[in-house]
């Protein structure tokens, strides 16, 4: 039972390589998602636990660790972390024993360049970006990082508390891969459990799938550590992350942010990136001048008024700077949606469309203003426009028609005098057997 506890352990750290190498040596399916493949391998060792499956596991979870070993003559490896797959919470629990990173080790500075988040204004670093180094050969590992709040954050932090409770000044943690070729988006490690002043840092660390077959999503946002941070002295903050160490490298870096809403947000784009009307019928003369290698003239240019998001009319007409088209959608509703799932994709082009690099379109503007009944305009090839309105025709009804009997005439009622009824009217009994 020992071994086929521990050759389980080994499985849950198991990459998509080595599961499918194991389940081929057993002669079983290797083909799946990762989960699947987890499942089949403890399924494996559950059913057909013989000594060549464990040896098998066994090699394998030391050829990957082999590299990884300071001393070359320990022939003993570390055991693997007994807690689930997916499990944050019994991360905590692992018994650790590791000494403190602190924040002020050159070698552990990183230079890495997150993503801009339009939804939080950085008003300062509390701590710059820096990697999460192993300290020891366990799977699990712990680094403790340490930050001193000015009398003046800690005064932004407390001040920034709104009456209904909602809290505009942050501290955010932010979570990346140690790449500083590109810049990073958010991206959680395996196993990430945090704890700020020795009380656990709650966050969501995974979307569950509706689909059969489909592993959980990472939403990897930033986490807001403010409600368990030491606001009332000058002391230090304590910040814990505990992370598996699964080959690849993460850096941490801390900010204190204002988060601002969709509102904010749309005024500050109608302020400062409204584009002149003449830019956009320069675009349209472009492309509806004749060039000498078409054969075809194209001598208008029709666009929609209805945002393709809401299906409503437009409001506030926006898009991307990197857009070819004149096509514009909804600012507010955007903003809206990407605050609920920031992926900043244009709806037209579907094509990378970050809010620093939206604008509002005056010309569209105008026209929404001029015709409040309109849905499509059509651009002539000189910049002018025409507006194109709804067919309002009565709608015809397409169902069957019948004609109209009066049933009561008092002029020639030939139903309700018995008189006028015809002498020769022939009756059939249906009753009597023929």
């Amino acid at each position: 039972m020992a071994e086929q506890s521990a050759a389980k352990n080994m499985i849950l750290g198991f990459r998509v390589s080595e599961l499918q190498v194991l389940l081929g040596f057993a002669g079983r399916n290797k083909s799946g998602l990762k989960h699947e493949l987890v499942s089949r391998a403890l399924q494996l060792v559950r059913n057909n636990c013989s000594s060549e499956i464990l040896k098998k596991i066994q090699d394998l979870h030391a050829h990957r660790y082999s590299t990884r070993s300071s001393n070359a003559q320990c022939q003993q490896l570390p055991p693997a972390p007994t807690f689930p797959l997916h499990s944050s919470e019994a991360a905590l629990n692992a018994r650790t024993s590791v000494p403190i990173c602190h924040t002020g080790k050159a070698d552990t500075k990183s230079k890495v360049r997150l993503t801009k988040l339009p939804f939080y204004e950085i008003l300062d670093d509390l701590m710059k970006p820096t990697d999460l180094v192993p300290t020891t050969s366990e799977r699990i590992q712990e680094n403790q990082f340490s930050f001193t709040l000015t009398d003046k954050q800690r005064e932004q932090i407390i001040s920034g508390c709104s009456k209904n409770g909602v809290q505009s000044i942050q501290v955010q943690l932010r979570i990346c891969h140690s790449d500083t070729e590109f810049i990073q988006e958010d991206q959680y490690p395996p196993y990430l459990s945090i704890k700020v002043n020795s009380r656990v840092c709650h966050f969501t660390s995974y979307f569950s799938s509706n689909k059969p077959g489909v592993e959980p999503k990472r939403p990897c946002r930033p986490i807001d550590i403010t409600p368990l941070l030491n606001l009332t002295s000058r002391g230090a903050n304590y910040l814990n992350i505990f992370w598996g160490h699964f080959a690849k490298r993460y850096s941490v870096v801390l900010y204190l942010v204002r988060q601002h809403i969709v509102a904010e947000l749309l005024h500050k784009l109608q302020a400062n990136e409204t584009r002149a009307s003449e830019i956009s019928r320069e675009l349209i003369r472009k492309k509806l001048r004749l060039e000498p290698d078409n054969d075809v003239t194209t001598t208008g240019l029709r666009v929609s008024l209805m945002c393709s998001l809401g299906k409503m009319r437009l409001s506030v007409p926006c898009r991307g700077i990197t857009c070819t088209h004149l096509q514009c959608f909804d600012a507010a509703l955007y903003i809206q949606m990407n605050e609920k799932k920031p992926t900043w994709m244009c709806p037209v082009c579907d094509k990378p469309a970050p809010y620093e690099l939206l604008f509002v379109d005056q010309l569209f503007l105008d026209i929404l203003k001029e015709c409040e009944d309109a849905t499509e305009v059509q651009f002539k090839d000189d910049g002018s426009w025409i507006p194109i309105k709804p067919d309002k025709q009565p709608q015809k009804n397409s169902g069957p028609q019948y004609s109209i009997v009066e049933l009561e005439d008092t002029g020639s009622n030939q139903f309700s005098d018995p008189a006028n009824r015809k002498g020769d009217m022939d009756v059939i009994d249906l009753t009597i057997d023929c």
